[in-house]
């Protein structure tokens, strides 16, 4: 499958602009295009992390941090060296959420018993 960078881009672009005028499904929608096709650039997995985020949806943040992480250990093989701070600020976020899902199974947990 080829992959059109421009195309990418205008969805990148869009998505802001949906997000800015509220319409947060439709934005993810287009950021979501762009993690399936493993967009080379922060953008769209910072946003849907994000947004996950905010609205509590920590499995789907997980898997956008997931994919991003695993999307710039390439770059960074491929000798692109400034993807390296991004690369280890995915797998930061990662950790926090990956944290925060532990301690909110364990209350769960605890409410049940």
């Amino acid at each position: 499958m080829e992959i059109n960078e421009n195309l990418q881009n205008e969805r990148n672009l869009k998505g802001t602009e949906f997000e800015k005028n509220g319409n947060l499904e439709k934005a993810i929608e287009l950021y979501e295009e762009n993690v399936a096709e493993g967009f080379k650039g922060n953008h769209p997995y910072d946003r849907l992390a994000t947004i996950y985020k905010n609205e509590n949806d920590l499995d789907n943040e997980i898997r956008v941090l997931e994919k991003a992480i695993a999307v710039y250990e390439i770059i960074t093989i491929e000798d692109r060296l400034e993807g390296l701070p991004k690369l280890f600020r995915f797998k930061n976020r990662l950790e926090k959420a990956l944290e925060t899902k532990k301690q909110l199974a364990k209350q769960k947990k605890a409410k049940l018993k």
